[in-house]
């Protein structure tokens, strides 16, 4: 009886703590995509370059691809701009050094040339780890 207790409590323990390690790196991938709609909503180059890997593929709802010199460049730049961006409905998933992020993006738009306009898409991101931090590895949009 007092084995099955001891072998009980644990795994209790093992599983217990896997949680509480689980939540701590949801968190901090939900810190990092929060941190990416502020430098997306910013457009600074330093804030996206820092978020971002360096082996970044960024799709567009548009079939656009770029690579993380474009992604920055495009925001900065003015040429995308973000003027609200509200995220809804998100989920993480956590695979080892990958998580997988989906929401829903809504907000407006003010690109160099072009009228105001409303954005309605729904979002795929992948972050690695690399090191402590979480970097953004892919995004794919399509038009909701």
């Amino acid at each position: 009886m007092l084995k099955s207790f001891v072998l009980s409590l644990l795994v209790l323990t093992a599983v217990t703590t896997q949680t509480i390690a689980q939540n701590k790196e949801v968190a901090a991938v939900e810190k990092a995509v929060l941190d990416l709609r502020a430098a997306m909503l910013s457009g600074d180059a330093a804030s996206l370059t820092a978020i971002s890997s360096k082996n970044i593929t960024y799709g567009h709802s548009n079939g656009t691809i770029e690579d993380q010199a474009a992604f920055v460049e495009a925001l900065a730049s003015g040429n995308n701009n973000f003027t609200e961006i509200t995220l809804s409905d998100q989920t993480v998933e956590i695979l080892g050094k990958i998580a997988l992020v989906r929401h829903n993006l809504t907000g407006t738009t003010h690109n160099k040339g072009a009228d105001p306009a409303s954005i309605n898409l729904g979002i795929l991101l992948v972050w690695q780890k690399e090191g402590k931090d979480w970097k953004l590895l892919a995004r794919q949009a399509f038009k909701r």
